[in-house]
C-alpha cells in the first residue's frame, strides 16, 4: 500500500466519521425537540389545571369545602400526569440512548475493519525481515480492539443499570405518593370523626 492509497483510506475513514457525527447531531437535535415538546405540553397542561384548582379553592366557603376538594382525586390526576410526563421523557431518552449505542457500535465496527485492513496492507508491503515487528503490531492491534470491545460491553451495562435505577425510583415515588395519600386520608377521617 503506497502513500496515496493510505491517504485515500484515511480520508475515507474520516469521511465516515464526519457523516456519523452529522447523523448523531441530527438525532440529538430531534430528541431535544421532542423533549422540549413534551415539557411544554406537560407544563401547559399542569398550569391550566392548577389555575382551575386555585379558582375552585378560592370559591370555597369554608375549610371543610377545601378539604373535600383535596379528597376528590385531583391530586391523583396531577400525580398521573407527572408520571405520564416522566414516562414520555424516559421513552425519548431511552430511544436516544439506543440509537446512540447502535450508531457507536456501527462506527466502532467500521473503525475495526478499517484498522485491520490497513494493518493487513502494511504487512503485505512490509520489507523483508520485518515479520516480527509486523506480528507485534498485529498483536497490539488485536489487544487494543479487544479492549475497545470490553469498554463497549461495560458501557451497555451501565446504560442498562441507569435505566433500571430510574424505573425503580419512579416506582418508589409512586409508592410514596400512595402512602402519603393513605396517611392524609386516615388523619382527616379521624379529625372528622372527632367533631
Amino acid at each position: 500500500m503506497n502513500h496515496e492509497q493510505m491517504s485515500s483510506k484515511l480520508n475515507e475513514f474520516n469521511t465516515k466519521n464526519i457523516q456519523s457525527m452529522i447523523a448523531l447531531t441530527e438525532k440529538s437535535i430531534e430528541r431535544s425537540h421532542k423533549l422540549s415538546e413534551i415539557s411544554f405540553e406537560a407544563t401547559k397542561s399542569i398550569l391550566n389545571e392548577v389555575n382551575e384548582s386555585v379558582a375552585h379553592v378560592m370559591s370555597a366557603k369554608d375549610p371543610q369545602a377545601v378539604f373535600a376538594m383535596t379528597q376528590d382525586g385531583s391530586l391523583d390526576q396531577y400525580a398521573g400526569k407527572l408520571f405520564a410526563f416522566q414516562q414520555a421523557f424516559s421513552d425519548v431518552v431511552r430511544e436516544a440512548s439506543e440509537e446512540l449505542a447502535q450508531m457507536t457500535e456501527v462506527g466502532m465496527e467500521q473503525m475495526k475493519v478499517s484498522l485491520k485492513d490497513s494493518m493487513d496492507a502494511l504487512a503485505a508491503n512490509a520489507p523483508a525481515g520485518s515479520d516480527s515487528i509486523v506480528s507485534a503490531m498485529k498483536t497490539s492491534l488485536e489487544s487494543t480492539l479487544q479492549g475497545v470491545s470490553q469498554i463497549q460491553a461495560a458501557a451497555k451495562e451501565v446504560a442498562s443499570n441507569v435505566e433500571q435505577t430510574t424505573e425503580q425510583a419512579v416506582k418508589a415515588f409512586k409508592g410514596q405518593v400512595a402512602t402519603a395519600k393513605k396517611t392524609v386520608a386516615a388523619k382527616t377521617t379521624r379529625s372528622a370523626g372527632r367533631k
